[in-house]
């Protein structure tokens, strides 16, 4: 009897043991794990039929691009070069270039900022993003970029460490904020920012995202198209050739030397005598700076300002 006992004191030890260990290794792999992105089949099925696939730069093309190495290259470079992949991604997703290259510059900072050089991710895409899972995301599910952000609740600011997205290059991390806004749901079945896809209006391509809760910032379908203004973007929009795209680019280059030319201040001592001519300035007040006496200021018509 005592002998029986004795064995069935054992094998109840053996019992607890292995399931406390196998409830402690599950609980310390919950803790390690990144949050999942990854929801049921159905879920999965969803948005292949309601989403266009992403393509995913760092597998398909040799040739990539980090942030890291363009942030040498002065602000009017790295527009071109983010209206360039830009250009790229709207061939394959359908997202206008013009629309994903100005949220891109707002966003990363013209590619400046710690996410972007650090982890190529230019759209502040957090590990998980309210729950959504989206199809042809190019994002390995596994590399994170841990950081401090701000973040708003309950009407107070506050800071916060959170996940973020580390992608291979630029052009991985343009492809899969396009899937993003293809593909993310409100409730696993209806579009957030549908009817986006094939858009041609940029106006009405940022309302449309902004409508779907990407930004709360009152002001920023104008901060977009202020930028997709200045830097005339809608020329990535165009995707009919590499000739059109360069005689594009060149206008474009044109039309902005022609409008900075046309608003610099001249010092000379007459209009006529161009040769007399000290400098052209974009301040008034450098040329007042650069005014000898016997000269004076003239704008671009040829009327002395001072």
């Amino acid at each position: 009897m005592l002998k029986r006992l004795k064995i069935m004191l054992t094998v109840g030890c053996m019992t607890l043991c292995t399931v406390s260990g196998v409830q402690a290794a599950t609980l310390e792999d919950s803790m390690l794990k990144p949050p999942s992105t990854v929801k049921c089949q159905s879920d999965r099925e969803h948005n292949e039929n309601t989403a266009k696939k992403a393509s995913s730069f760092s597998t398909r093309n040799t040739s990539v691009t980090t942030a890291a190495e363009l942030v040498d290259l002065s602000q009017e470079a790295r527009v071109d070069k983010i209206g360039e992949m830009c250009r790229e991604d709207y061939e394959e997703s359908g997202v206008l270039a013009s629309v994903s290259a100005a949220q891109c510059i707002l966003e990363s900072g013209y590619l400046t900022t710690e996410l972007a050089t650090d982890a190529n991710n230019c759209f502040g895409m957090k590990a998980s993003l309210s729950g959504n899972d989206w199809a042809g995301s190019t994002w390995d599910g596994t590399s994170l970029y841990t950081k401090q952000t701000g973040e708003e609740y309950n009407g107070q600011n506050v800071t916060i460490v959170a996940d973020f997205r580390r992608y291979d290059c630029v052009e991985d991390s343009v492809a899969d904020h396009s899937a993003y806004l293809l593909g993310a749901t409100v409730d696993g079945e209806t579009l957030r920012y549908a009817g986006l896809e094939g858009e041609t209006d940029y106006k009405k391509a940022i309302q449309i995202i902004k409508d779907g809760g990407y930004a709360t910032d009152s002001s920023y379908v104008d901060k977009v198209c202020s930028i997709i203004e200045r830097y005339d973007l809608t020329r990535f929009d165009d995707i009919s050739g590499e000739d059109t795209k360069e005689e594009d680019k060149k206008t474009a280059q044109t039309q902005t030397q022609t409008k900075a030319e046309s608003s610099l201040y001249r010092v000379r001592k007459s209009w006529d005598d161009a040769a007399s001519q000290i400098g052209a300035f974009s301040s008034l007040e450098n040329a007042r700076e650069a005014c000898e006496e016997g000269y004076h200021i003239y704008d671009c018509q040829g009327n002395a300002v001072e």
